[in-house]
């Protein structure tokens, strides 16, 4: 009820006051949109209809994910302007308009391709150290499962505990792969899972994070593993 009554007064506020675009400032069309038409029109997308809606199979991306331990990647776009604006400002400045974009964004997606490529049974997603949990407020891979979750009714489930760990950010292959090792480790909700699990995160680099997770997923019992994205880097982008 409460919800509802946000939505409807979300609304009829925007009547009398537009809201602005959060990426050139126009007014927007409708209230519960982050985006102008204009801005919404011209997002990077991926050829999803080339590669079968699975971006491992497209050479630019399969290349900086050699050796990939899991069956099928789905994202939104490149990690680049704006989504790479977008990420860091939800990740690093707790900024909510910029999460909830993308949130909204990959419920678009989710839309567009779940006709057509095999949906999961079950979503997880990369967890946080406590630590780095209690100190950032919120998981935003966690939070895009749950809103993935809910749109597709498919359960989420929590399978990964985290240790302590450096940061991966601006670390290369090598150095993510040496420090992931021992990093993750499956919590008792593993015990029984379904063939086909999709696993959330917001930035694919090297694939080493995925790489570790899907190992686990395969011992449990897991034979068909999808990561799902918010961007995926490209293997120019990165050294070994």
């Amino acid at each position: 009820m409460i919800n509802k009554f946000a939505v409807l007064f979300r609304r009829c506020w925007h009547l009398l006051l537009p809201a602005q675009c959060i990426w050139c400032s126009l007014p927007r069309a409708a209230a519960e949109h982050h985006l102008c038409s204009f801005c919404q029109q011209a997002l990077p997308v991926l050829p999803y209809q080339l590669c079968h809606y699975n971006l491992l199979l497209l050479p630019a991306i399969s290349r900086g994910l050699q050796n990939a331990k899991f069956d099928r990647l789905l994202c939104l776009a490149l990690y680049q302007q704006p989504y790479q604006h977008w990420i860091s400002r939800w990740k690093y400045a707790t900024d909510l308009a910029a999460g909830e974009l993308l949130l909204q964004q990959m419920c678009l997606l989710l839309t567009h391709c779940s006709n057509n490529m095999p949906l999961p049974q079950a979503l997880t997603y990369v967890p946080l150290h406590w630590r780095k949990h209690q100190q950032r407020g919120f998981n935003q891979a966690q939070l895009l499962a749950e809103a993935l979750g809910q749109q597709l009714q498919i359960p989420v489930l929590a399978l990964f505990n985290k240790s302590a760990s450096l940061s991966q950010r601006g670390l290369n292959r090598r150095q993510r792969l040496s420090n992931l090792q021992q990093s993750f480790s499956l919590t008792p909700q593993a015990a029984d899972l379904p063939c086909h699990v999709a696993v959330i995160d917001d930035v694919i680099t090297t694939g080493a994070t995925a790489n570790a997770l899907a190992r686990l997923l395969r011992r449990a019992g897991v034979t068909t593993i999808s990561i799902w994205t918010l961007a995926v880097t490209p293997a120019a982008d990165y050294s070994d």
